[in-house]
């Protein structure tokens, strides 16, 4: 996150040091399409199923905007969050069912994938700085679609060590929530039709209302960059 963070802030020094000449004024009321992408993290409660390190989330949105005000809708698809659990090798005591034999050794491995996709409306309030360069607040709310997909082989060890599989199980889930959703954005106009946004967001979840067990965290921030094309 940290290197994502030190190029957004490297776009925004070298755009706004950019020639006076290079400055382009855009007609204030205009509809938009963004293109974004940044780095997403597992938003599991439980450290004990949250996936490590970070995906790759991409994302598009359309809305207009007034001059100091705006709206948009925004979606965002990220990147399956996977991890495997730890491998189990056991013997099997109990009395022979199906594919389950007595007394025979088994190696069980599973893999875990789940990801966030989110569709947000949101309201804008610009604050221009110049013409190449505006802030904006946002607020609104998401509905967050959370499926989770589950694989898991078994195989039978043989006395000579040789694997052969003897069953899969495997199911698809989700758990999704309506969520309470904020962003800041800094608009940098490259050209009279065209930004690049920097942008920070936020999703607040009812995690405290879950006691499932299968709750997200309470908070996700994320950083992202868009390009957007004004009409």
């Amino acid at each position: 996150m940290l290197h994502f963070v030190r190029l957004l802030a490297l776009i925004v020094v070298g755009l706004a040091a950019a020639p006076a000449h290079a400055q382009t004024v855009a007609s204030p009321r205009r509809t938009f399409v963004d293109v974004s992408f940044g780095p997403d993290w597992d938003d599991a409660y439980s450290a004990s199923t949250r996936v490590p390190g970070a995906t790759w989330g991409s994302g598009f949105a359309f809305g207009f905007d007034s001059g100091k005000w705006g709206a948009e809708i925004d979606v965002g698809v990220p990147q399956w969050h996977v991890k495997d659990l730890p491998l189990q090798r056991y013997q099997y005591v109990g009395p022979t069912f199906g594919w389950q034999q007595q007394g025979r050794f088994y190696e069980s491995s599973s893999t875990v994938r789940r990801r966030s996709i989110d569709v947000t409306a949101l309201l804008r309030r610009n604050v221009p700085v110049n013409p190449r360069l505006t802030f904006a607040w946002l607020v609104g709310g998401s509905y967050v679609f959370r499926p989770e997909h589950f694989v898991s082989v078994t195989k039978e060890v043989l006395p000579n060590g040789q694997l052969i599989e003897a069953n899969t199980d495997e199911g698809t889930s989700s758990r999704n929530y309506l969520a309470a959703a904020a962003r800041f954005d800094v608009e940098l106009r490259v050209a009279e039709q065209v930004s690049v946004v920097p942008r920070l967001r936020v999703t607040v979840f009812p995690a405290l209302l879950d006691d499932s067990g299968l709750a997200p965290r309470l908070l996700v921030a994320r950083p992202e960059i868009a390009v957007r094309w004004g009409f």
